[in-house]
């Protein structure tokens, strides 16, 4: 009613209010949305003859140093911008790879692929021995998928949930995705969890504020998204174990340093609504997922001072990845757009002091990615998936992360 009234579409409702105002779904309501899906096996990758060999790059698992003991709960995550396919066209406008073959590009090839990088590292860990050896039928494969650029929703919730997993979803409110071939797409960030495994006690989907010319926050929209959930992991047993806060999320993408003010803004503000839930459930662990479009450092990736991931370090989050290497990897995105070639690292998984991590996934060697960089037949988007071993504190408030206001 209220949503008529003011005369915006009622699905739309929830993302067109102040960034302060949350759509809240309780377990009970997500029960209904997020009923269970038969599982069955993954499907095998057969590409049509005349394809090059399409195995995906390898990639190898740093690890923790082996003497020291890690505890608390297991988690593995996965962080993906899988590449919309309304964003991989030809045309400039919409993607601009030009030099990938159009059928390394077309979703009925990627889709496969993506699935395929997705579950299949943690399980080679999990066949070597290596990864969360404490882990209960586990079974080597990812407990959450945080994703971004996700314009097949529907298609991807009957995949991962035949698979064990639950999820949730929301499309930007003006997706670029809309103006592609096929406008009934919409590209959103994606949240996946293992039903065995994870309870969602609540879930928030908001929408960032625009900034004024003056940098002050308005109550206009701006077009990039959020899900912010309150997770309880499950032991063996199937009892309600320690509560933790998962988010994911992808920030502006406008690289200047009005853009990256923007950032620091929408940053702040998911770090805020981050600390609250976990503040109001007693959470010790806060993990946020980001294609964050925004360098760790001024660079080639960033010819402005850097504000977006300061505001996250300050904050008291520390980036996995930097944790256990001692910096960001060299790339987390690198693709060619005509005659123009960008390699940058934008894409984190950010942890609250008490999360420890375990082990991390490379992205592929430089030296054996193709002239054409990504995407293409051997790796499905522009950016490398990040992959963590986690480990959870069993149970304490959190009190490290800083209100970042």
């Amino acid at each position: 009613g209220r949503a008529r009234e003011r005369g915006r579409r009622p699905e739309r409702a929830g993302m067109t209010r102040p960034f302060h105002a949350l759509r809240r779904l309780t377990a009970s309501t997500m029960s209904l949305l997020l009923a269970p899906l038969a599982i069955r096996e993954l499907p095998v990758i057969n590409p049509s003859s005349g394809e090059p060999p399409c195995r995906l790059y390898p990639r190898r698992w740093e690890r923790a140093c082996p003497a020291q003991h890690l505890k608390g709960q297991p988690l593995r995550v996965v962080q993906f911008n899988v590449l919309g396919d309304g964003l991989s066209a030809m045309d400039p406008e919409l993607g601009g790879f030009t030099s990938v073959p159009p059928d390394a590009l077309a979703w009925r090839y990627r889709r496969e692929r993506l699935l395929e990088e997705i579950f299949s590292h943690f399980v080679a860990e999990a066949n070597n021995g290596q990864c969360n050896q404490d882990d209960e039928g586990g079974g080597g494969l990812p407990d959450v998928v945080a994703l971004q650029e996700l314009d097949h929703y529907e298609w991807f919730a009957e995949e991962m949930g035949a698979r064990g997993y639950d999820g949730a979803f929301l499309p930007k409110p003006d997706s670029p995705c809309r103006r592609s071939l096929d406008p009934t797409l919409e590209d959103g960030c994606a949240l996946f969890w293992k039903r065995s495994l994870i309870s969602v006690e609540e879930l928030h989907r908001f929408c960032y504020n625009r900034l004024s010319p003056e940098g002050e926050p308005t109550t206009e929209p701006a077009n990039q998204v959020a899900l912010v959930a309150r997770m309880r992991l499950r032991d063996g047993a199937g009892n309600a174990g320690a509560p933790f806060v998962m988010g994911v999320s992808h920030l502006l993408a406008r690289k200047d340093g009005d853009g990256e003010r923007s950032r620091a803004h929408q940053m702040r503000y998911l770090v805020s609504a981050a600390k609250e839930d976990a503040d109001a459930c007693g959470a010790a662990a806060i993990i946020l997922c980001l294609d964050a479009n925004a360098a760790p450092k001024r660079g080639c990736a960033a010819d402005y001072p850097p504000q977006a991931y300061p505001t996250a370090i300050e904050a008291g989050l520390h980036s996995a990845y930097a944790t256990l290497l001692g910096e960001e990897p060299s790339y987390t995105t690198w693709k060619r757009r005509g005659s123009k070639e960008a390699k940058h690292t934008i894409d984190y998984i950010f942890l609250s002091p008490e999360v420890s991590v375990e082990a991390v996934l490379l992205p592929p060697m430089e030296e054996d990615v193709g002239e054409g960089r990504f995407p293409c037949w051997r790796y499905p988007s522009d950016h490398v998936s990040l992959q963590a071993a986690l480990r959870l504190p069993a149970a304490c408030r959190i009190d490290a992360i800083s209100n970042a206001q």
